[in-house]
């Protein structure tokens, strides 16, 4: 199965002590070639880079999914450097879309060319067969998800999180609840749920099951399996 998750960057990220992390303006005046070349300037991939409870979780779903012989593509929306992949190497830096209104997201968003990239990804690759967009209300809004959405093909399951509206009419998009009631259910918190349901998806699959509707998805992003060897947790 190919898989595909759109990840968020995090609020906390790996960084020396040391090191002043760079601001907005200063990653608007510098080319990210020239950020990594500066004097005493560390640098992360991205996938360690972030740090966040969902990110971590992620990084044990991905894993154990590649593991279990899914190929899994894994990208982050940055509010800092845009579309970047989990191995680009980049500065620990302060920049989130949670700083910025609606509009001054759309507007930055537009500088960082989120959405040309990843649409420009997805046609670089061979279609996916289920697509995660693990992604909060404010990094919804860098995308243009009606038209991201309309790209997939009737045959890619796309999941959201908390998005009922746009997965409306759509009869291959499913929106799972990640919210304050959802939290407590599953004994989470909700910055951290949908990193928990991808988690608990991945183990599913380690256990040989099949995705054939959003019943499966559903089931297996909500549910614990009976068995979870080796599965990572963080709570």
């Amino acid at each position: 199965m190919r898989v595909l998750v759109v990840d968020q960057c995090s609020g906390s990220k790996q960084s020396p002590e040391w090191f002043d992390s760079f601001d907005a303006e200063t990653i608007d005046d510098f080319s990210l070639p020239e950020l990594r070349e500066r004097e005493r300037t560390p640098t992360y991939s991205a996938h360690d880079l972030y740090t966040g409870r969902q990110q971590q979780y992620i990084d044990v779903a991905v894993d154990r999914l590649r593991e279990s012989g899914d190929t899994v593509d894994r990208y982050y929306i940055s509010a800092g450097f845009g579309f970047v992949g989990e191995a680009t190497e980049l500065p620990p830096y302060e920049v989130t879309f949670q700083d910025y209104d609606t509009e001054s997201v759309h507007e930055r968003s537009s500088e960082l060319e989120i959405q040309s990239d990843l649409l420009n990804r997805l046609d670089d690759d061979p279609a996916y067969d289920l697509v995660f967009l693990a992604l909060g209300s404010d990094y919804y809004e860098a995308l243009d998800l009606s038209r991201l959405l309309d790209t997939f093909s009737d045959s890619t399951m796309v999941v959201l999180f908390n998005r009922e509206a746009d997965a409306e009419q759509r009869p291959n998009v499913i929106s799972i609840p990640a919210r304050t009631a959802e939290a407590k259910e599953q004994g989470s918190t909700v910055i951290g749920l949908k990193g928990q349901y991808l988690k608990q998806f991945a183990a599913h699959r380690a256990e040989g099951t099949t995705i054939d509707s959003f019943t499966e998805v559903v089931e297996y992003c909500t549910t614990e399996p009976t068995r979870q060897s080796g599965l990572g947790s963080y709570d």
